[in-house]
C-alpha cells in the first residue's frame, strides 16, 4: 500500500507536466500557403532549446513528415533524419548548432505522444505537432512512452536577404572624390518602393547624417528632419522624397537603418561609412524581422533619376536653330523673354525679345547666344555665315 501510494504521488507530478507550446499569433516565420495552418516545434537539449515554425497548407490533413520536408526545403537552417522514424533534427544558423544529444527522439501531437511513424501520422488545420530530444525531456508515462519538453518556445525569424543594388546601376552621384558609398530608402506610404543614390567623397569617412545632408543640399526632392534623442545623438522624425508629385514618407519613429545588410546600433549622426559601404533606412512595418530588432528590407532597390531644378529642366527645353545660321534665327521657348548676341570679346551685338529673330545686320563669324525664358537662361554657341 504505500509503494502504491508513493507510485501514485509520483504519477500525480508527472502527469501535471504540460507541454510548452506557442500560440500561433507569436510565430514569425510562416512556411506554405493555403487556409489551413499547423505549428511545429522542435525542443533540443545542450543547450535546451525550443523553436517553431508555422506551416499552412491547402489541403484537409498533410503528413508530418510532408511538412517537415517542406519546411527544410524552405528553410536551410533545418534538417532531420529518419525514413518512417526520426532520428536526429538539426538547427544550425551560424549561432546556434542544435542536434541529438540523448539517444533518440520523440514527438507529440497537441500535447500527446503521437500514435503513428510521423511519415504516416497526419495533422489538420490548428493542431500543433513537437519533435523533442528524450534527453531534455520529461516522462509522464512510462509505459506509453509519452513524454513533455517544458522549456519555453521561442518563434524562429525568417530568412531574409536584404535587397542590395550594384554601384554600376546607380544613375545619380552626388559629391566627389576617388571613396564611395550607396544610400537607399526603402518608403512604405504610399507604396512600398526603394530609391537609391550614389554618394562620393574624398575623406576617409564620413557619418551618415553627413552624407544625408550632401544628398539633400543638391537634390531638393530628398528631406529629413532629425531631433536630439533621449539616449544621447539624434534621432531621424522624418524622411521624404517628392518625385513624380507622389510624396514618399518614412516615420522616422519606426525607421531603422542599416549598414552593409546588418542593424546598426548607434545614431546616424555618430556612425560612419567608408568606401563601398551600402547604408539603407526602411520602416520596420514592411520589413522583415530577422532578429530581435533586426529588419531587412527585400523590396528591389531601384536608383533615382538625376535631379533637375525646375529652372534646369527647362533651361534644358530652351534652344536656337539652325546653327551655323544666315539670315534668320528661331529660338525654341514658350516665353522668349531677352535673346542676346555676344562676340568672342562680350560685345553685345544684337537683342531681341522675338522667337524670329533677323541676323542681316550681323557679320559671319562666332558668336554667343544667350536666351531667357521664365526662370530659364541658357548660353550656347552660335556659327553665323
Amino acid at each position: 500500500m504505500f509503494l502504491l501510494g508513493i507510485f501514485g504521488l509520483f504519477s500525480t507530478n508527472l502527469f501535471a507536466q504540460e507541454d510548452a507550446t506557442i500560440d500561433p499569433s507569436q510565430i514569425k516565420y510562416w512556411i506554405g500557403e493555403g487556409d489551413n495552418e499547423v505549428v511545429f516545434i522542435a525542443n533540443w537539449a545542450e543547450p535546451d532549446t525550443a523553436l517553431a515554425w508555422g506551416y499552412r497548407f491547402s489541403t484537409e490533413t498533410v503528413t508530418v513528415k510532408d511538412m517537415m520536408l517542406d519546411i527544410q526545403a524552405t528553410d536551410y537552417r533545418f534538417g532531420f533524419v529518419g525514413e518512417s522514424f526520426v532520428s536526429d533534427v538539426t538547427f544550425n544558423d551560424g549561432v546556434l548548432d542544435l542536434k541529438l544529444a540523448g539517444m533518440w527522439w520523440m514527438y507529440n501531437v497537441n500535447g500527446v505522444t503521437a500514435g503513428e511513424y510521423f511519415d504516416v501520422q497526419t495533422v489538420s488545420n490548428g493542431d500543433w505537432v513537437k519533435f523533442g530530444d528524450e534527453s531534455c525531456g520529461i516522462i509522464i508515462d512510462p509505459v506509453m512512452y509519452t513524454y513533455v519538453w517544458t522549456k519555453e518556445v521561442a518563434p524562429v525569424y525568417a530568412l531574409a536577404d536584404e535587397a542590395m543594388i550594384d554601384p554600376s546601376e546607380i544613375v545619380y552621384w552626388i559629391g566627389e572624390g576617388e571613396n564611395s558609398a550607396i544610400f537607399a530608402v526603402n518608403f512604405a506610404d504610399p507604396e512600398d518602393v526603394c530609391y537609391a543614390w550614389g554618394y562620393r567623397f574624398s575623406t576617409e569617412s564620413v557619418t551618415i547624417k553627413e552624407m544625408m545632408q550632401a544628398i539633400a543640399e543638391v537634390d531638393l526632392r530628398f528631406a529629413f528632419t532629425d531631433e536630439p534623442s533621449s539616449w544621447g545623438g539624434y534621432m531621424l522624425t522624418d524622411l521624404t522624397f517628392n518625385y513624380e508629385e507622389v510624396d514618399y514618407n518614412l516615420n522616422g519613429y519606426n525607421a531603422m537603418y542599416n549598414l552593409n545588410g546588418m542593424q546598426s546600433w548607434f545614431t546616424f549622426d555618430e556612425q560612419t561609412v567608408v568606401n563601398g559601404d551600402f547604408v539603407k533606412w526602411g520602416d520596420y512595418t514592411i520589413g522583415t524581422e530577422i532578429a530581435p530588432w533586426t529588419y531587412v528590407w527585400e523590396t528591389p532597390v531601384q536608383p533615382v533619376s538625376e535631379y533637375f531644378a525646375v529652372e534646369e529642366v527647362e533651361a534644358t527645353m530652351l534652344s536656337v536653330y539652325p546653327n551655323p545660321a544666315t539670315e534668320t534665327l528661331y529660338v525654341n521657348a514658350e516665353n522668349v523673354q531677352s535673346v542676346e548676341i555676344y562676340d568672342m570679346t562680350g560685345r553685345i551685338v544684337m537683342t531681341s525679345t522675338m522667337s524670329v529673330v533677323d541676323l542681316r545686320g550681323v557679320e559671319a563669324g562666332v558668336y554667343f547666344v544667350t536666351v531667357k525664358s521664365g526662370n530659364a537662361t541658357k548660353t550656347t554657341k552660335l556659327v553665323v555665315k
